[in-house]
């Protein structure tokens, strides 16, 4: 079996030394147009990567000569992220602007959301699936990661950050069209439960509930909410999710190749991820890995959140088998499970 190598910086009280943990993984050449691909957060909360540390991996691409620039895509949700014009904003709000950062945030999919490129995926659900223009047209990849639970994939790490991150609306609703609920209309009481307990306002009342597929996240709220158990996952969901999501994140490993590289943070872990309002922290911060395999960097970030709690904290709280994306990127050759992991001097 073979073992990729994992590098981690355990301590973080000098951001600097993680320009030490990207020079470790990635080879970049001068002039070269460098999309680091991150979440900059919501206005509702503040647990996402915190913007000094980001300052330094900007600062170690252009000590190579390369360019580098922030990224990330819109959402489907209509918050602070729903559009170029929004998201900007709230990422200079978060603290993620060029003049404080060193590189511009340039969202990859356009004004709205809608322009990216077609590229295959290699799977066998999803053949193809968009990504945001801007990410497709850069020489290399480097995703950076906050790792926590998630409400829907119970881990979200570097193979969520791809699948789901670097996708146009066309491309997230292409993996959210395995996890939109459906509507038992034997069973439904028509007491519009769903309706007032969706987030995202994405449920109306018809003679029976109606959910929008052309928004709906999956986040599961009116399934957990519903009294008669009529709003449910239709069979098969999370097999087909999952497989969809990390088919989606090995168009990206295909498309960039050698070119795409890998910051896990190990800090600020909560069961809940960057879009909404996080809770307590699970386990202490326990650092930074790097990785040019996502599935050893992913593997790993999850067997250090287990082995600082003492338990699998995160399948704890949110019920979910967050490793379950592990074993199908594994059967479809993204990468390794078995790795070394090797502590930064």
């Amino acid at each position: 079996m073979n073992m990729a190598e994992v590098y981690m910086l355990g301590e973080l009280r000098n951001p600097a030394r993680l320009k030490d943990l990207l020079h470790t993984v990635a080879d970049l050449k001068k002039g070269s147009l460098v999309a680091i691909k991150l979440h900059m957060g919501e206005l509702m909360n503040y647990r996402f990567i915190r913007p000094p540390f980001v300052r330094e991996i900007v600062a170690a691409v252009r000590e190579a000569g390369a360019k580098p620039f922030l990224t990330d895509t819109t959402t489907l949700y209509p918050r602070g992220r729903y559009n170029a014009v929004d998201y900007p904003e709230t990422a200079r709000k978060n603290g993620f602007e060029c003049s404080t950062i060193g590189a511009p945030v340039i969202i990859a999919d356009g004004l709205t959301g809608e322009n990216g490129v077609m590229i295959e995926t290699g799977g066998t659900l999803l053949k193809e699936i968009e990504i945001g223009q801007a990410i497709y047209e850069a020489d290399y990849l480097v995703a950076v990661s906050h790792c926590t639970g998630h409400i829907s994939v119970g881990y979200a790490g570097a193979i969520k950050n791809l699948g789901m991150g670097c996708t146009t609306k066309t491309g997230k609703r292409a993996v959210h069209q395995f996890s939109i609920p459906v509507v038992d209309t034997e069973t439904c009481e028509q007491c519009e439960t769903c309706v007032d307990s969706c987030p995202y306002s994405v449920i109306h009342m018809n003679e029976f509930p109606v959910i929008d597929p052309e928004l709906c996240v999956g986040c599961a709220r009116c399934v957990k909410d519903c009294p008669t158990g009529a709003m449910h996952y239709p069979e098969g969901w999370f097999e087909n999710y999952i497989t969809a999501l990390v088919e989606a994140a090995q168009a990206l490993i295909k498309k960039f190749d050698q070119n795409c590289w890998f910051i896990n943070f190990l800090t600020d872990i909560t069961a809940m991820c960057d879009c909404t309002f996080q809770k307590e922290t699970l386990v202490p911060d326990l650092g930074a890995l790097a990785s040019r395999d996502i599935l050893s960097i992913d593997q790993a970030s999850y067997n250090l959140i287990k082995e600082a709690a003492g338990r699998d904290v995160l399948r704890e709280a949110l019920g979910i088998d967050g490793e379950f994306q592990f074993t199908i990127a594994e059967k479809l050759g993204m990468g390794s499970r078995a790795y070394t992991l090797s502590m930064l001097s």
